[in-house]
């Protein structure tokens, strides 16, 4: 066969990929895990050193087989976390009087008709709303915001473009 013993090492680059091919039950959860799917593919398409075609084939079995055993993990971590989260929101015993067991209609239907007007808001919110909308501190002056040229005497050009697209030159002194 043409690779290099190292290769296949248990501590090489592939030996995980060989342990999934050859003997699937030894593999560990956490050899499972720290396997780079991408990295094995890569190394098994393009070695360093030619390998035999039926090596390869061995070594695509074996991240095939650790492939599906991430997604087993996947699968049965995200069904333990449903599993939960059903529990946490699961309705329990209620305590209630029997003539507490339907709610009075007018508290859970809207009405008809909706009128602003007849919203009650409170009146802090109402007041706070009303002093902030007046002052707006993101606006100033634009001597504030505007430096001021220092220097005279000068002659400036500047360009400007027209309308058309064409571009002429003002001298500013």
């Amino acid at each position: 066969m043409f690779y290099s013993q190292f290769i296949l090492a248990k501590k090489g680059p592939l030996g995980t990929i060989w342990i999934a091919a050859h003997l699937e039950r030894k593999l560990r959860k956490n050899q499972v895990t720290e396997t780079n799917i991408g990295v094995s593919v890569d190394s098994i398409l393009c070695p360093e050193v030619p390998i035999a075609l039926r090596l390869s084939g061995h070594l695509l079995l074996g991240v095939v087989r650790i492939y599906s055993r991430k997604v087993n993990y996947l699968f049965h971590d995200c069904s333990e976390a449903l599993v939960k989260i059903k529990q946490a929101f699961h309705s329990g015993a209620v305590d209630l009087p029997p003539e507490a067991a339907t709610a009075p209609f007018h508290s859970i239907t809207l009405p008809e008709t909706f009128d602003l007007d007849d919203l009650e808001l409170l009146p802090d919110r109402e007041a706070l709303f009303l002093a902030n909308s007046s002052i707006d501190h993101h606006v100033t002056s634009r001597e504030q915001i505007t430096l001021q040229d220092t220097i005279e005497d000068t002659t400036y050009l500047s360009s400007q473009f027209g309308l058309d697209g064409k571009v002429f030159f003002v001298f500013l002194s």
